[in-house]
């Protein structure tokens, strides 16, 4: 089974999708891999394992705190509830787990940005031993013996056909082991394959045996390739003759993550920051209500060309249609460049001697609202060479206009203000000829 890695940029961006139309709640919606909590506190913790281990015995998922359930306003954690999930002790939450469920849950945890506010996640990763059993009675929740299974935004106990499928695929997956292990004592011969035997530290076979020191052996931790364990904090051992420690695992790390949406991608480019990982910041677009964002900067950032950004475009799993028109922007190699005589706006004069002020610079702070259209339009139909020389003062202009006009613009307005960006983004860095 392959390994969900978490808090990926496009679980955040699609957990964190903000309503156009109401900029204080979110459009995710609960699903059988996504929980919303308004608070955090250990008197609901019964609550949190419940559905942890449902989502362990599904598809995994994520515990997200600080978001009201109905409607679902993101209102953050503060007081008690910020400080008791920012002092989450990973050892103590281990326990609880391994207290009330058998086998052990996978889980991480971390604190997410957005807008000023703190959210706190879990995340779950799917059971590669399913079923995982409830081993003990705790709360109203939690009863000794039930199994817990996700069903859309609800935990419940199983029912009969997603036990039956787990019973099924946990059979499956143990013939193929069997396999494997046949095959590589074929392929190593059985006169020199051995067991390893992790409760008696043995590791035998027909040429001798050794034993692994009991004083080492409970806290020997085998680590899968790929994988590595923040909260476990046991000593990593490696075999040279004899056993050498290797030190411990460090215990939980608190990490904090912080939302890319539109405006970051904009203000990030017009702005020139550099950005730790541009491709996020690609990735991203697929999750806004408009594919008409800065791209070819973070492209430059990223030493990527269109066909390989269009790879990992294609690799991105999101439910807007902004990943199709973005994907069409890039391999069609539309433009946004726009000649004068192009537009909604008919007067090419106007429009002729808005451009000759853009490229003198002139101080456009006495523009009014009904200029701005025709303003935005002579920024596109601007050369590369003069988007090039102008540079500073185009983006500083932009910026002015998109921090200030922006969210209250209505939507033929805010479309002219992303194209004049995306105008100035391409002639800068995708590196063609107008």
């Amino acid at each position: 089974m392959e390994t969900r890695k978490p808090f990926l940029q496009e679980d955040l961006n699609e957990i964190f999708r903000v309503s156009p139309n109401r900029p204080d709640r979110l459009v995710s919606r609960e699903n059988s891999n996504l929980e919303f909590k308004e608070s955090f506190g250990w008197l609901s913790l019964p609550m949190y394992l419940k559905t942890c281990a449902a989502f362990a015995n599904a598809k995994g998922g994520y515990l997200v705190f600080g978001v009201k359930n109905s409607p679902h306003v993101f209102v953050g954690l503060s007081g008690t509830s910020l400080k008791s999930f920012q002092e989450l002790d990973p050892e103590k939450m281990t326990q609880s787990f391994n207290e009330c469920f058998s086998p052990e849950i996978e889980w991480d945890f971390q604190e997410h940005e957005l807008e000023g506010k703190t959210f706190g996640l879990m995340f779950v990763r799917e059971s590669s031993d399913k079923p995982v059993l409830c081993v003990k009675n705790s709360g109203q929740e939690l009863r000794e013996g039930d199994i817990y299974y996700r069903y859309r935004a609800r935990s419940e106990r199983i029912k009969y056909p997603e036990l039956k499928h787990i019973l099924d695929a946990r059979r499956a997956e143990e013939e193929k082991l069997w396999m494997r292990h046949l095959e590589s004592i074929s392929r190593i011969g059985v006169r020199d394959a051995g067991v390893y035997d992790p409760h008696s530290g043995q590791v035998a076979g027909p040429g001798g045996s050794f034993l692994i020191d009991e004083s080492l052996l409970q806290g020997l931790s085998f680590i899968k390739k790929g994988e590595f364990s923040e909260v476990t904090g046991k000593p990593t051992l490696r075999l040279v003759g004899r056993l050498e420690s290797m030190g411990s695992l460090p215990k939980g790390i608190r990490v904090i993550t912080e939302g890319i949406h539109s405006r970051d991608i904009v203000l990030a480019f017009l702005d020139q920051r550099a950005v730790p990982v541009p491709e996020e910041f690609i990735k991203s677009i697929c999750f806004e209500n408009s594919a008409f964002l800065p791209v070819f900067y973070y492209m430059c950032k990223a030493g990527l060309d269109r066909t390989k950004t269009v790879e990992i475009l294609n690799g991105v799993v999101c439910r807007s249609g902004s990943r199709t028109k973005l994907i069409e922007r890039l391999e069609t190699g539309r433009t946004e460049y726009l000649p004068l005589r192009i537009g909604k706006y008919a007067d090419v004069g106007r429009k002729q001697a808005l451009a000759d002020s853009l490229r003198e610079e002139k101080n456009m702070d006495g523009i009014v609202d009904m200029d701005i259209g025709p303003c935005l339009l002579a920024i596109r139909s601007l050369a590369r060479k003069d988007v090039e020389s102008h540079s500073e003062y185009l983006r500083g202009l932009l910026k002015r206009w998109f921090v200030e006009r922006y969210n209250s613009a209505n939507t033929t307005l805010a479309s002219y203000i992303r194209r004049a960006i995306c105008w100035v983004d391409e002639a800068l860095y995708d590196g063609g000829q107008v």
